[in-house]
């Protein structure tokens, strides 16, 4: 479906969110074994990412950071050894969560609504691939913006319903797989979540050789419950 005022395209029926967590259990412990190239290439990726991040803060400023979606904790891998960094990462895959608890990382396993973190407790949330598999995104970020500090930041990356690859597959293009991927943003419907849930669009960006969209939002103002009305 898409919305004819906003434009945002969104899959119907939309399952609940117990069916959602229930179905990435069935999905969990999908463990990968990387090669030392591939291991090294994807610490550079996640690198370029936290590298960001960074440029949005004071030079030295210890930033607490929150992966959502973490898995084994590849991105906790990149930033070990960091001293700028202070990473937490949740998931919902028990076995990936283990493999990431042996490496030495600080992760728990849950949804971020369920694990209840105090008000303001990280300066910066990345959230790959996250965002189009959730029940109520409007929900999931306002809950972002209760637990980040004033100026905190938001990343994501989420398939780009506006990229020439989308457009050219129509209605095969790879990432419609509801219940998967129930939202499809294009950066206006991208930023327009990010405002409604009390941040603003900083970098916003879907101009890369795959369809997907790298969006930056930082809080500007908090929010409560009703932002999901």
């Amino acid at each position: 479906m898409k919305c004819s005022s906003c434009g945002l395209v969104f899959a119907l029926p939309r399952p609940d969110e117990s069916q959602l967590i229930e179905f990435y259990h069935g999905l969990s412990s999908g463990l990968k074994d990387f090669s030392s190239a591939q291991s090294f290439i994807r610490r550079m990726k996640f690198r370029h990412v936290t590298s960001t991040i960074k440029k949005y803060f004071p030079s030295g400023k210890q930033i607490r950071l929150l992966e959502i979606g973490c898995s084994q904790g590849q991105l906790l891998d990149a930033v070990k050894g960091d001293n700028q960094i202070v990473a937490t990462g949740i998931d919902l895959d028990t076995a990936a969560l283990e493999r990431a608890r042996n490496n030495g990382h600080n992760v728990l396993e849950g949804t971020l609504e369920s694990l209840k973190f105090p008000d303001e407790s990280f300066d910066a949330i990345v959230a790959i691939h996250v965002i189009e598999h959730l029940h109520s995104p409007v929900d999931t970020l306002a809950e972002m913006n209760r637990i980040l500090s004033p100026g905190g930041i938001v990343f994501s990356i989420v398939p780009c319903v506006s990229h020439i690859k989308a457009r050219l597959a129509g209605i095969k293009w790879k990432y419609y797989t509801p219940p998967a991927h129930l939202w499809f943003f294009s950066r206006k419907t991208f930023s327009l979540l990010h405002q409604k849930a009390g941040f603003k669009t900083v970098y916003s960006s879907c101009f890369y050789n795959r369809a997907h969209l790298r969006a930056i939002g930082r809080k500007v103002r908090k929010v409560g419950v009703s932002a999901a009305d």
